[in-house]
Order: C-alpha cells, then structure tokens, then sequence
C-alpha cells in the first residue's frame, strides 16, 4: 500500500545535534558466502549482541541504537540534560574505542566505524518513526574511508574538536573532498597502543613522538588558513617519509595512512587549484606513471612490445624507484659534461635545454622524458644544460636504481636508439638531436 505523505509523515520533534557512529563488518560478504541463512541468522545475532554488550554501558546513554543492513550498525548519542558538545562527542568517542579494543583482542569482528557531529530530525513513516538529516550520509563515508587509510576508526574534524582525554592521540589523515558529500572534511583519528595498526607492546612515548611528527607534516599538506599556513607538498613528503620510517623502526610496519598521502602526492606533485578549498579528491584515480608513460611519450609507445607494456603498466612495483624531485623556475636539472646521475620524466611544468655556449635548443613539456641518452652515448657524459623554464616537477630514477631493472634499462634503450636513428635521418638538425635530450 502507498503511503499518503500528509497522513503518516507527521513530524515529531525538533531537530537536534547527535553524534552519529555508524559502523559495518569489514569483509561480511566473504565470510557469509558459504552460510545457510540459519548459519548468517545465527552469526549476525552474535556479531549484534557483542556490539551492544560494548556499547550500552551506563556511562554511555542516552542512545539508540538500529541493526543497518544486516551487518551494519547505526548509533545515536543524544546529549544529556544541561550537556554540551564536548561531553556527547567524548562519550562517543569513548565507545567506538571501546570497539576497536575488541577488535584488537578479537572478541568482536574487525569492523569500520565513522563518527560525525551533526543535526537530524525524526518523523513518523507509517507505525514506525524515522530518522532523516544529511549527517548519515557523511558518517556513512567516514566509515567507507576506513579501508582507504586502513584503520578501524575516523571521525570529523567536530568531534575530534570537542572532545576531551584523547587530544594527544588525536592523528590528523588530511582533508577530503568527494562527490556524495557537499562540502570537505577534516579527518581524523586515534593511534593508541593495541589497537589502529599500533602494536600493543609499543612504546607509549615514542608513538606520541610520531603522533607529533606527523601532525606537524599533516599541517602542510591540508593548510591553515587562519595561521597563513599554505600547502608545502615537498615538505609534506620530506617530513612524511621520516615520520614513515619512525613508524617502522618502533612497529616494524608501515602506517597506511602515511603512505595514502604519499601515493597522492607521487600522482599529484603540486596541489591542485581548489585543494585549499577541497583538499584531497578521492573519488577518482589518476593513471599510473607507467600508464602515463605509455600513453604521453611517442619515444616509448616505438619501443613498445609485450615485455615492456607488461612492465609499465601491469606490474608497476619499478614506479617506486622514479623519486619526486621539485624545482624552481631556473634551477638548473641537468649540467652539462657532467656525469649522469639519473634518468628523468617531467612530471609537470617546462624546461628549457642549453647547449654549451648557452643558446636555448628547444623546450620540454610535461611527459617528455630526458637524461637517457648520457648512458648510451659514448662519452656517457651530458650532452646539454637543462633548467626549468617554471617550477616543475620531475620523477627520476638514480643510476644505481635504473641498474637494479634490466627491463627498463631495455625500454630507455630503445628510445636513445630512437632518437639517434631519427638524428641520422635528419643531419640538419644533428646537433640539436644530438644535444636535445641530455
């Protein structure tokens, strides 16, 4: 039967700010698949009954909580009478850690948890009343991007505002911005011994000493406007890679969300001209540098063959060895008669390349590859000057790191035999070849 909208959507509260946890069972679908639905019955109810033995505590009411799609969960926290913000968000807090202490000791199954602050109205929808507001949603995402940075737990920048006793393990993860939620987020969470991909023996002190560093890192990638703090992307990725490696040493792992930003910074060196406004946009990936390799440069798709697109499109573990390297309008990259110290791909930005007597050959846009030809030429020297005619940005693979990969060693093999062949074919333009690409 329809339902006439005047008769049974009557409106019965006012709107009111909660702190919303929603939560979903990692893998549920893979771990139901063999299951006669008795078995799933059973499961479920098990899987329910832990999490509501964790969550309803005297300390934490008021609540409501509601089963959401057999292996998701919704949890309301109203305030209490004469209540403010700070106290509904610390009691929140305080459960979704509580969960993920279970989930550390695997009492309940590993589970993604979103919470967010925010407003929503309840209305009558046939016998049953029903929860409406653009705050499930968000908390909903939230949840989702657990699995993006690897951790149990995140929360908005409101909750991670207001509440008390966990400031010093507050972790920044960045701002994000995603096409299903209209303005970005701050994001947060919680590292503590025992639980978000923190060893439980590791060291108290030493952990908030990371804590620390990679704030402080975080600080330049999403900004602060009221500080005057503007995006630093190298310096995001200096301090990030020490943050990482301390991070390792004290857990022997890596932390995930670090490397979710570096990844972000590998495919977009400079921020984009919204980020300040939008932060990071997740909801779409760019192509990888080896499919940008194959798709940008003329010199690779004439060496193309089925070796080599396997290598820089399938199996692209080699990407890692291309190191971002930054420069300013009129840094010199390349010297010439210099030794070669690298093979470079230019990321985004211009250059300019100089013969020796400082006459302006020719200008590389962004997917040129350069500085291949000094190690297949016979002086295996640099044949020309190259600086950068804006800030750029270049991925360079070192010497001792091109020697590790006989492939692509083949790959820029073929393009300097490339680009000699078509010397020969053109002598009026031989020096200008000769020289061109360093």
């Amino acid at each position: 039967m329809c339902l006439d909208g005047s008769e049974n959507m009557l409106k019965s509260g006012p709107e009111r700010e909660v702190v919303i946890l929603m939560t979903d069972m990692i893998q549920y679908s893979q771990k139901t698949s063999g299951m006669p639905p008795e078995e799933i019955r059973d499961f479920l109810i098990d899987y329910h009954g832990r999490i509501n033995d964790l969550i309803c505590h005297e300390e934490s009411l008021p609540l409501d909580i509601e089963p959401s799609a057999g292996d998701g969960c919704l949890v309301i926290f109203d305030k209490r009478s004469g209540e403010d913000r700070s106290e509904v968000c610390t009691r929140a807090l305080g459960v979704a850690l509580r969960m993920a202490e279970a989930i550390a000791d695997g009492t309940l199954a590993p589970t993604r948890m979103g919470i967010f602050l925010g407003r929503i109205i309840e209305a009558q929808l046939g016998k049953r009343m029903a929860k409406f507001g653009a705050s499930f949603a968000v908390a909903n995402r939230l949840e989702e991007l657990c699995g993006h940075f690897g951790i149990h737990l995140l929360m908005g920048r409101e909750v991670a505002r207001y509440q008390k006793g966990f400031e010093r393990n507050l972790v920044n993860m960045g701002k994000v911005s995603l096409i299903s939620v209209l303005h970005p987020m701050n994001i947060f969470t919680i590292y503590r011994p025992g639980i978000q991909n923190c060893p439980a023996e590791v060291d108290e002190a030493k952990l908030l000493e990371f804590i620390q560093m990679k704030n402080e890192a975080m600080e330049f990638f999403t900004g602060n406007l009221k500080l005057g703090v503007k995006p630093d992307f190298p310096r995001v990725r200096e301090e990030l890679l020490k943050a990482q490696k301390f991070f390792r040493e004290l857990t022997d792992r890596e932390d995930i969300g670090i490397e979710r930003i570096l990844e972000y910074i590998r495919e977009r060196p400079f921020p984009t001209i919204d980020f300040n406004q939008r932060g990071m946009k997740l909801e779409k990936r760019r192509d990888s540098l080896g499919e940008r390799l194959f798709h940008l440069s003329k010199e690779l798709l004439r060496a193309m063959n089925s070796d080599f697109y396997h290598a820089l499109v399938v199996d692209t573990d080699w990407e890692r060895y291309f190191k971002l390297e930054w420069y300013k309008k009129g840094d010199t990259i390349i010297r010439i008669d210099s030794v070669p110290d690298g093979i470079y791909y230019l990321d985004s930005g211009t250059a300019e390349i100089f013969n020796g007597k400082g006459e302006l050959l020719t200008t590389m846009a962004a997917g040129t590859i350069f500085g291949e030809m000094a190690y297949f030429g016979r002086e295996k020297r640099r044949t020309a000057t190259v600086r950068a005619k804006t800030d750029m940005v270049s991925r360079k693979i070192s010497t001792e790191d091109f020697e590790k990969l006989p492939v692509i060693i083949k790959i820029f093999e073929r393009i300097a035999m490339a680009r000699c062949q078509e010397i020969a074919e053109n002598p009026e333009r031989q020096e200008n070849n000769a020289v061109s690409f360093a």
